[in-house]
């Protein structure tokens, strides 16, 4: 009998952060469709025209709710998704940790991520129309605590790619290649790296041409560096995915030259970091 290549568990983690894009995305494209159809209109409270208007601007209209409720609801998913990578690291259903930093870095994040997410839930509550100083601090704890929340969690890919003898055995196949970097983990690390380096200056032009009085080339930034905010998502779908794999494996060894042995894992990991909790004998690796 043959099996695919690919073989999962279709309903996993992975789909957590697919959710979260799903909405997002859904939210910009509905704001941005509505604000067209409705004629590009200047609202009373905007001083300029302009072309694209905010996302804030039209936020604030009678589309209030579909903003609030979708960035509160994507920002569930996008906690979730932290907080699922930490615990299934944790629990080894995904590669464990392999230095005693990256829980660390792990929960740095997660704080962070949660700021963040209270930042742009509170954007979309105080709007521009009537709270615009609370709105602004708000896009920028948004944008600061989700850039630290992304770097601490780039830090552990990196991790993971510049130790990849502290691998698993039976982790999913990750290096293809002699050199210490040639591995899928550090592939990973520099998408990210470009990723954070594109977003952050796309919030760099989205600031200066504000303050510079181009709200055209402003909004325009604004726009893009919320629609690249999904691309991080997916990214992070993919990094849950080999959990999806091995719970197909574990459940199905019948289909695999050789089924995940624990006993033969224990015995081939002694420079890996396994957090205490695992109850295996203490060997962790200090980076």
């Amino acid at each position: 009998m043959t099996h695919p290549l690919l073989r999962f568990k279709k309903i996993h983690y992975y789909l957590i952060p697919v959710v979260a894009l799903v909405v997002w995305w859904g939210m910009l494209v509905a704001l941005l469709v509505a604000w067209y159809i409705q004629g590009t209109p200047k609202y009373s409270f905007m001083k300029h025209n302009q072309s694209p208007a905010y996302i804030s601007d039209i936020g604030a209209t009678n589309l209030k709710p579909l903003f609030i409720s979708c960035a509160g609801f994507q920002g569930i998913f996008f906690m979730w998704t932290l907080i699922m990578e930490y615990y299934l690291r944790t629990h080894r259903k995904l590669q464990p940790y392999v230095s005693t930093k990256q829980p660390k870095f792990a929960i740095v994040s997660i704080v962070c991520g949660f700021i963040g997410q209270l930042g742009i839930l509170f954007v979309s509550i105080f709007d521009t129309k009537r709270f615009h100083d609370v709105h602004l601090s708000m896009v920028g704890v948004f944008i600061a605590f989700s850039f630290f929340c992304c770097l601490f969690n780039f830090f552990n890919s990196f991790i993971f790619g510049n130790y990849p003898s502290r691998l698993s055995p039976d982790h999913e196949r990750v290096i293809f290649g002699s050199w210490r970097w040639a591995n899928l983990y550090m592939v990973s690390f520099w998408m990210k790296f470009v990723w954070l380096f594109v977003a952050a200056a796309f919030a760099i032009c989205f600031g200066y041409f504000m303050k510079d009085g181009n709200r055209n080339l402003s909004a325009s930034f604004e726009w893009s560096i919320s629609f690249w905010y999904g691309i991080l998502l997916v990214m992070w779908s993919i990094d849950l995915f080999p959990s999806a794999c091995k719970h197909y494996r574990v459940r199905h060894p019948e289909e695999f030259d050789d089924s995940l042995n624990d006993d033969k894992h224990e015995q081939r990991t002694t420079s890996s970091f396994v957090p205490s909790s695992y109850h295996e004998p203490e060997t962790y690796t200090r980076v």
